[in-house]
């Protein structure tokens, strides 16, 4: 039969991680995910994602998908994976795609959130940003709506990031509350590293008025990431979806 493509819907919780992509000297989600998908099958694979989520950052949505030639149904990878993994990592679906089917290649569009609690919680402590200053609210959404098309993120990517452009498309940028979090929603084709936490944390650093609400745009179209405030935390940032054809 040759190999199958398996495809996974994975959640995680990355409070513990060094983020997605395995690291000599610190464990990771592909690492962990790798050893359980060997633990089940004997074979040594790599595990492709369509995200590499930084240290701490967490997923409800995360694709990855794996080549296999063991003949398993998909109920038992389901079930041998999960019970392979610690709790804190989940596969929430297993499918077999095409062969030609990539994680990331293949991903159109990806959606973010950010989560801010303006008050103390012990219950989602790990899950949010606790956020104790006065800002200005009302004056958020339009700094996200600048957002929106097709721009040049380099105030927003790490320095270190090597990437043949800096150019990303977003669909969508908003501002909205729930549940007592102020959440912070993007989706794009692409981010770079680091770019939804720098844009949070300018964007926060305007609301409490390190910056002035101008600034903004400047400091976005300058391409200096010097310029941009600092990243806000990871255990505030959710991979939630990703979007194919």
């Amino acid at each position: 039969m040759g190999e199958r493509n398996i495809r996974l819907l994975v959640e995680y919780d990355g409070t513990r991680y060094h983020g997605w992509q395995r690291q000599e000297n610190a464990i990771s989600i592909q690492e962990v995910l790798e050893e359980a998908i060997f633990k089940l099958t004997q074979e040594r694979r790599s595990a492709l994602a369509a995200g590499r989520t930084d240290a701490g950052v967490h997923a409800r949505g995360q694709v990855v998908n794996f080549k296999i030639e063991k003949e398993l149904p998909l109920q038992k990878i389901y079930m041998g994976l999960n019970g392979h993994l610690p709790g804190d990592i989940v596969v929430k679906k297993a499918e077999e795609v095409p062969a030609g089917f990539h994680a990331r290649f293949d991903a159109k569009k990806r959606v973010y959130q950010y989560f801010i609690r303006q008050e103390r919680t012990a219950v989602s402590r790990r899950y949010c940003w606790q956020f104790f200053q006065q800002m200005d609210r009302s004056i958020l959404q339009e700094m996200a709506d600048m957002l929106v098309g097709k721009h040049d993120f380099s105030s927003f990517s790490r320095l270190e990031v090597q990437s043949a452009h800096k150019m990303c498309r977003v669909f969508e940028s908003r501002w909205y509350e729930k549940g007592g979090f102020l959440v912070y929603r993007i989706v794009a084709n692409r981010f770079l590293h680091g770019m939804v936490r720098t844009i949070v944390g300018t964007m926060i650093d305007v609301a409490r008025g390190r910056f002035a609400k101008k600034e903004f745009a400047e400091i976005f179209y300058a391409k200096n990431r010097e310029r941009a405030g600092t990243a806000a935390p990871a255990k505030g940032l959710f991979l939630e979806e990703v979007l194919y054809e």
